[in-house]
């Protein structure tokens, strides 16, 4: 290979790279990550504070959550997260006593829409909206329609607290695989910081 041919092959080479380096630094611009706990709720209460009122029901038991964000513009983000979380044996499901332990499993995957933002003090508090669908396993697998709200409080430029409710709407509304309400408190982290892109209603 002549020493022109190669001199070509290389600038080809760092242009490709660089290129290629610019569109994963996007990527990862756009990405989020949300980790923390999460409660659920399946006593057959239709009241989402039931939280509050009757927290012997509520389900506190491995409560993990993950979730991955992926922004899109100003006011939409995209969603993926997992949960897991488990019933005890004493515990309501459904107005009766399960009588048995039971492991609880989420994935779930929307949209969110950032609705309003107002400063409190020096930080900024951000309102949103979530619509999606999931697959969850108490007895078996159901699928469900999600509707959700929450907020996101500002903590650091990458690092924000997110605290969230979403109701999950069974297809198939049956004993233990049930509608039911899931909480969420947790920590979001943003590989852009404030100064980038800015899920907020712009």
């Amino acid at each position: 290979m002549t020493t022109k041919k190669t001199f070509l092959l290389i600038i080809s080479l760092i242009i490709f790279l660089n290129a290629n380096s610019q569109k994963r630094s996007k990527f990862l611009d756009n990405l989020s990550f949300e980790f923390g706990l999460n409660w659920v709720d399946s006593s057959g209460n239709q009241d989402p504070l039931t939280i509050f009122k009757d927290y012997s029901n509520i389900a506190f038991n491995l409560p993990f959550k993950l979730e991955i964000d992926y922004f899109l513009n100003d006011t939409f983000e995209l969603y993926l997260s997992g949960s897991s979380n488990k019933f005890l044996s004493n515990q309501v499901i459904d107005y009766r006593t399960s009588g048995e332990t039971y492991q609880y499993l989420s994935i779930d995957f929307g949209v969110k829409h950032a609705v309003f933002e107002v400063d409190v003090l020096t930080t900024s508090v951000i309102g949103f909206a979530n619509v999606g669908f999931g697959v969850f396993k108490v007895e078996s697998l159901g699928f469900s329609a999600n509707v959700g709200a929450g907020g996101i409080i500002g903590l650091t430029e990458n690092l924000d607290l997110v605290i969230s409710s979403v109701g999950k709407f069974a297809v198939e509304n049956e004993y233990l695989n049930s509608n039911h309400f899931q909480y969420f408190l947790g920590l979001k982290y943003r590989f852009r910081s404030k100064g980038g892109n800015c899920f907020c209603p712009y």
